[in-house]
């Protein structure tokens, strides 16, 4: 009698440490995807989906990864065969029509995976079966205060995202991405990830991720640039950039991330003849001194002081959005 207890009580022992072993710890996984990126090697067909300005944009991809390096082919008509390759330091752009690879520097910036989990709380959301494997669904949202949040469905075996959904700060859905197919056997060749020969290599004209120095891109936009003293807590600082509006005005783009949110500080002179030259999506009204827009990406404040015109960007309250703008003195 007491060797059949025995028995059953080592049956229960053994049943719970199985239970803790399979623990899932939603952090943990987060972490193996972002490890994923830099070490699965795969190829597949991919589904991307994006809500801008109440319209519907689908976008089919094929996907090869491999050593850190991915190689996206937008099969969409609109997209005209173009290729993306993502190699780290670089991206390059190659034009089939044109035989035209452009190319340009990527500087990674902050946006880590510590900065993520220590900005987002990652929670376990339960295990689906997503092309015959097994996937944890985690949530990532905010850990203080509103903001976006992200959906990811991550592959038991190689931590691989197989799913992704985007969420703005209101809960709308503002785009997703899936697999259709993968292999995980593919073995994608070298060659897949330069530029093939014969082609003509340009570099990018605008560079838009250059990181430049605050005094040397005072002087490519002809004025001393300004940084808020003000930033919503938890961000950082991604760096100064330069780009340019329609009419090539140059614009200072001062840029903070959170790990999956983002804040634009844009700041160039006023233009002759009065014009957005960005699309800031939909006018709310004046606030103060400022304008006030909104779109599915976030709410966008804007004012004019001495000839110089400061936006500032980012899916953020307006109330933190207008502390941002009124540092800037």
């Amino acid at each position: 009698m007491r060797a059949g207890i025995l028995e059953v009580l080592l049956l229960l022992i053994g049943v719970s440490g199985m239970a803790l072993a399979q623990k899932v710890d939603p952090a943990q996984r987060v972490r193996a995807a972002y490890q994923a990126e830099r070490q699965v090697q795969l190829s597949g067909e991919m589904r991307t989906t994006s809500y801008m300005q109440n319209q519907e944009v689908n976008t089919d991809v094929t996907v090869y990864r491999k050593a850190g390096m991915t190689r996206y082919e937008y099969r969409s008509p609109a997209l005209g065969g173009m290729v993306l390759i993502d190699r780290g330091e670089t991206l390059v752009r190659l034009e089939p029509a044109t035989r035209t690879a452009t190319v340009e520097t990527v500087h990674r910036g902050p946006a880590t995976v510590e900065l993520v989990l220590k900005n987002y709380q990652a929670v376990l959301a339960g295990t689906e079966s997503l092309l015959g494997r097994q996937a944890d669904v985690v949530l990532l949202k905010p850990r203080q205060g509103e903001g976006p949040s992200r959906k990811l469905w991550i592959d038991r075996k190689t931590g691989a995202v197989l799913r992704t959904e985007q969420y703005n700060s209101r809960g709308n859905l503002v785009s997703h991405s899936f697999y259709t197919l993968v292999n995980w056997s593919a073995d994608p060749s070298d060659s897949l990830f330069t530029v093939p020969e014969g082609w003509r290599q340009v570099p990018s004209a605008l560079q838009t991720e250059r990181h430049w120095e605050k005094a040397q891109l005072s002087r490519q936009v002809g004025f001393a640039i300004r940084e808020p003293s003000y930033i919503p807590a938890g961000f950082v600082l991604d760096g100064f950039h330069l780009v340019y509006r329609p009419n090539n005005l140059p614009t200072a783009h001062i840029r903070y991330v959170d790990g999956l949110n983002s804040v634009s500080v844009f700041q160039h002179r006023c233009p002759p003849r009065r014009g957005r030259g960005f699309q800031w999506g939909r006018r709310m009204g004046r606030r103060g001194n400022c304008e006030f827009f909104t779109s599915s990406e976030g709410n966008v404040l804007v004012k004019e002081v001495a000839g110089i015109r400061f936006i500032v960007v980012g899916d953020l309250p307006e109330t933190e959005l207008q502390k941002v703008i009124d540092s800037l003195r």
